[in-house]
């Protein structure tokens, strides 16, 4: 039987356009997307929810539109979050077993992932997710599944994400706000990296970047573990701010020209070319230099990257292998910064593709929807087939079954044909 049984819907909020997909496996086991909502994002700032009203109306259009595609409702979601309210770190719990050899049970796992939420946070925090976890029993390293082994000690190696709680807290309010209860909430690159990073990736080493409107998120794997896992509050609409300041255009000026004449490859680029943008109140134009245009996004891009560079070098093993970065994100399609990333990394480059899909709706390839651009919602019904082969060791963040918007519904039903108000 496939591990998906029925449709499962994923929604991802982010900071320029709220995205929901309804995907189900086929019979080779790829997922079959039936379903694409979008809706403009109002009322998210840097992965926060500022404004409610506009958020969840922005939930509610995008599942709507995905429902009425898939012809399916939807009553929970697999949704994501991303920010600078999110921190990881390697995490290491372990029990005895007793002090006679004996098998290892369920039970001595759910002890083990319950040490692992019970690790020192900081204050306000709480675990989010505990990515690629891997075992020890007494001398073996490296188990993937050490139920029914015989040992006295068991201990778990993994990366811990956690959260602060408010944020998530007001996400998880608006989308039940919206009709659906959370399934479970990922941080964005944990779901993005399973929709694009190639089992030789994960294992061999690879940093992945998401490059998305209103921030950037990256990991970095190794030997099948996330080691590195992190978000910076800069992202397209930052390169779009530079342009506005440097050449005192509108912001959709900038984005205009930025899309169409931009790219990081200055040496593509001649002396003597000009283009014309909007002048910052929008009633006129102005001509300006494309070099400059372009040295301005380069440099913006470039500080990105050495930024992630920075931190993942600092934070990952010096014997740990790295064969290169994978990006993804509507940031990902400017011209050349596959190149930059090598330049910045010293280490080969792709675009991200998305892996073991089929999109039935035709909508994932639009110009609305650029490819790349709904990696993390892709990654979000990867990550639910994962936890649904996985006996829940992929998502150990405990949270209360909300209602959702059909079990709502028959209850104002019941309600009404009581006689209640």
């Amino acid at each position: 039987m496939s591990p998906l049984a029925t449709p499962v819907a994923a929604l991802d909020v982010g900071n320029q356009r709220v995205l929901a997909l309804i995907g189900e496996p086929n019979e080779e086991g790829a997922i079959v997307i039936r379903g694409v909502g979008m809706a403009p994002s109002v009322g998210v700032r840097a992965g926060q929810v500022v404004q409610m009203r506009p958020v969840v109306s922005a939930i509610r259009a995008a599942v709507e539109e995905a429902e009425l595609m898939a012809k399916v409702p939807v009553e929970r979601v697999y949704a994501c979050t991303a920010g600078v309210f999110v921190v990881g770190r390697m995490t290491r719990a372990a029990i005895t077993l007793g002090p006679r050899e004996r098998e290892v049970s369920l039970r001595d796992l759910d002890s083990l992932h319950e040490a692992v939420r019970r690790q020192p946070l900081p204050p306000g925090h709480t675990v989010l997710n505990v990515v690629a976890p891997t075992y020890s029993l007494d001398d073996q390293e490296g188990l993937l599944d050490p139920l029914g082994m015989p040992g006295r000690h068991l201990a778990i190696d993994a990366y811990v994400l956690a959260a602060q709680e408010s944020p998530v807290r007001t996400l998880e309010k608006a989308i039940n706000e919206a009709g659906m209860a959370v399934e479970e909430l990922v941080f964005s690159p944990v779901a993005a990296s399973l929709a694009t990073l190639t089992a030789d990736e994960r294992r061999l080493g690879s940093i992945f970047i998401d490059v998305g409107f209103g921030a950037t998120t990256y990991a970095a794997f190794s030997s099948d573990r996330m080691l590195v896992a992190g978000c910076l509050p800069v992202g397209a609409n930052k390169v779009n701010d530079d342009l506005v300041h440097r050449f005192q255009t509108t912001a959709a000026g900038a984005e205009k020209a930025k899309r169409e004449a931009g790219t990081v490859l200055l040496a593509d680029v001649g002396e003597e070319e000009t283009l014309s943008v909007p002048t910052i109140e929008g009633r006129g134009s102005h001509v300006v230099s494309r070099r400059e245009l372009c040295r301005t996004v380069r440099i913006r891009l470039q500080e990105t990257f050495e930024l992630i560079a920075g931190e993942v070098w600092r934070q990952i093993p010096q014997d740990a292998p790295c064969t290169g970065v994978v990006l993804v994100g509507g940031g990902s399609h400017l011209d050349g910064i596959a190149a930059l990333a090598e330049e910045v990394f010293v280490k080969r480059a792709r675009l991200g593709e998305m892996e073991g899909v089929v999109d039935a709706t035709h909508l994932l390839q639009s110009p609305e929807l650029p490819a790349r651009s709904p990696a993390a919602a892709m990654g979000l019904l990867a990550y639910a087939r994962a936890a649904s082969n996985s006996n829940g060791q992929v998502a150990v963040r405990d949270r209360g079954r909300s209602e959702g918007l059909l079990s709502r519904l028959r209850r104002q039903l019941m309600t009404k044909k009581g006689g209640g108000s």
